[in-house]
Parts: C-alpha cells; sequence; structure tokens
C-alpha cells in the first residue's frame, strides 16, 4: 500500500463563534510534523455522503433582558483517507468544503439564505479565498478510561492558519468499516483570523463548537 501522509480535517471548524475563551477552549500550539501510514497499515476511504462536522455558535446583546441566541448546522466533507494499523488509528486526512456549510435552527428560508451567505462571506468562512479547511493527524493515544477511546491531535488549517489542537473520540472499525465520533469541542475563531464584528448591541462570541462525525469504507 502506498504511504500516505494523513490527517483528519475537520471540515470548516469556524462559523459563529463565542466572546471570550472558556475553560472548555481547546488550547492551540504551532503546527506539529503530521503522521504518514505504515507500509503495510489499511486504508480507508471516507464516505463523505455519510461524513459532516456539526458546528454551533452562540452570540449575546449588550441589553442584558435579551436572551444569548446561537445558530448550529454541518459542514460536508470533500474528501478524506484514514489509515489504520493492527486494529487502531493511525493517521489520517480529512478535507472539508466550506462551500457546504448548512444552518439547522432558521426556518425562514430567506433569513436561513442570508445566515448562510454571512457565514460563507470573508467575515467567517471566506471561502472564495479559502475553500476547504483541514486537519492533519499529527499524534494518536489510546485511552483506557473515560467515555472516549482515543485521543487525536492534529493541524487544523482554517483560513490559511494552521494550529495544533487535541480533542477526544471515539474510534471503532468494524469488519469494512470505519467511524470517528469526537466529543464536543471547542475553538477561538479569534486563533484563526476571524474578528468579525457586528458593530451594533450584538457580540458575537469567540468560541466555535464543533463535533465530528466520520465514517469510512476499507478501501478496495
Amino acid at each position: 500500500m502506498k504511504k500516505i501522509f494523513l490527517g483528519l480535517t475537520v471540515a470548516g471548524m469556524i462559523v459563529i463563534s463565542s466572546c471570550g475563551k472558556s475553560a472548555d477552549t481547546l488550547a492551540t500550539e504551532d503546527a506539529q510534523e503530521v503522521l504518514a501510514a505504515s507500509e503495510d497499515a489499511e486504508s480507508f476511504v471516507v464516505d463523505t455522503n455519510e461524513s459532516s462536522t456539526t458546528w454551533r455558535g452562540f452570540k449575546f446583546f449588550q441589553d442584558a433582558t435579551k436572551p444569548e441566541e446561537g445558530h448550529f448546522g454541518i459542514i460536508k466533507l470533500k474528501e478524506g483517507v484514514l489509515s489504520v494499523k493492527d486494529g487502531m488509528l493511525e493517521s489520517g486526512k480529512l478535507i472539508s468544503d466550506q462551500s457546504t456549510i448548512e444552518n439547522h435552527d432558521v426556518e425562514d428560508q430567506g433569513q436561513k439564505s442570508d445566515l448562510v451567505n454571512h457565514l460563507k462571506s470573508p467575515d467567517f468562512l471566506n471561502i472564495e479565498e479559502f475553500p476547504h479547511a483541514t486537519f492533519e493527524i499529527s499524534k494518536v493515544n489510546p485511552l483506557a478510561e473515560g467515555d472516549y477511546n482515543t485521543e487525536i491531535s492534529g493541524n487544523l488549517d482554517f483560513r490559511g492558519v494552521p494550529k495544533n489542537i487535541t480533542f477526544k473520540a471515539n474510534v471503532k472499525v468494524e469488519g469494512d468499516k470505519l467511524s470517528i465520533q469526537s466529543e464536543e469541542f471547542t475553538i477561538n475563531r479569534q486563533e484563526f483570523g476571524v474578528d468579525f464584528a457586528p458593530g451594533n448591541d450584538t457580540v458575537i462570541k469567540d468560541e466555535v463548537v464543533l463535533q465530528l462525525d466520520i465514517k469510512a469504507d476499507r478501501e478496495a
């Protein structure tokens, strides 16, 4: 099997964020060297129809009588390959298609369209200049305790800014199928160059909550 530099990619890891950095926001480091697949590792190709990144973002108002609001949706993947050795995730690469961002909470179609178009604009995803986001695996650690069986580190490259982050996930290899279901984790949009502020009584938070749901099939 040919060697492949793999890496999980977080399809679009940004959207509406949160203001102020909470204790749950992932710490970021400089990009690290990514892992390559071993010669005898097995490749799994991501099913882009069944895989996505869920995003959630929030805003609040200067008027304290107004409740905090939020939006959520998904971003789909363009492609991805993961490698497995001895039944364990070894390395991988996922690439998102930022233009596929969807909103799942706004019912009015006109308002939904306006929101999605704004998220695609240079204020947020800037899909014209940065149509894809990637996350390349730099380290995989098995976990013996807790709700998740794997800790994954990797370089999230969003809007041309690569940062190394670490999150937990449940990784399962069953026959010809591989799945990765991550915990919900939070990134700070400011660290990736997203500093848009509405300029009215609305404050968009700096934190974006993300969750990966990846399905892949063994390469024939």
